[in-house]
């Protein structure tokens, strides 16, 4: 048993995995991660590329150089254009149920991590990025659920990334929080 009490379900299992997933140092993230893929490094690492924007693609080209390079040097990958540390708005994994609404289209879906500049919305279907979307969910922890609309600024084959548009200050507010919570 992993915890003290008991959990059932597929989410809350899957919620648990990605907060002890999160909180191993990145060497033991490796080591998970090569233990799950075993000998299909490679065609993981071509899944990756292919759900990638075309702008992280030619970032990731530009940063392994030249083609005729026999051996990447041993060094850290960027698909951003500033670094992790150096980002304007720090991440928090979470798992919260969230309504979502696109070209009058209703959805219920998860957000896997959230930031005060938007967050990650976990589906398999494809959504095209540009489009606007209305997003609905609560935070642990605040009583009054949050309504916010926003822009898909990509999408992948496991969810899309949003942009928050117009976050009115007092869901700013309770996102700065959530996240600054249990840092």
């Amino acid at each position: 048993m992993v915890g003290s009490e008991p959990q059932t379900g597929k989410y809350a299992i899957t919620a648990r995995l990605l907060s002890l997933i999160h909180n191993l140092p990145k060497a033991q993230q490796v080591i998970l991660l090569k233990q799950l893929v075993g000998e299909r490094v490679t065609r993981q690492l071509f899944k990756l590329i292919v759900e990638m924007s075309e702008d992280q693609q030619l970032l990731l080209l530009d940063q392994l150089g030249n083609p005729l390079e026999t051996e990447v040097p041993e060094r850290t990958l960027s698909l951003e254009e500033t670094e992790p540390s150096m980002r304007e708005n720090p991440r928090r994994p979470c798992l919260i149920n969230a309504d979502c609404l696109i070209k009058g289209n209703r959805f219920r879906s998860y957000i896997l991590d959230i930031s005060i500049g938007g967050v990650f919305i976990e589906t398999s279907e494809r959504v095209p990025a540009g489009e606007t979307i209305l997003l609905n969910f609560t935070l642990p922890g605040f009583s009054h659920p949050v309504a916010v609309p926003g822009k898909i600024v990509w999408s992948g084959s496991q969810g899309f990334g949003v942009k928050f548009e117009g976050l009115p200050p007092p869901e700013g507010r309770a996102i700065k929080d959530y996240i600054d919570k249990e840092r």
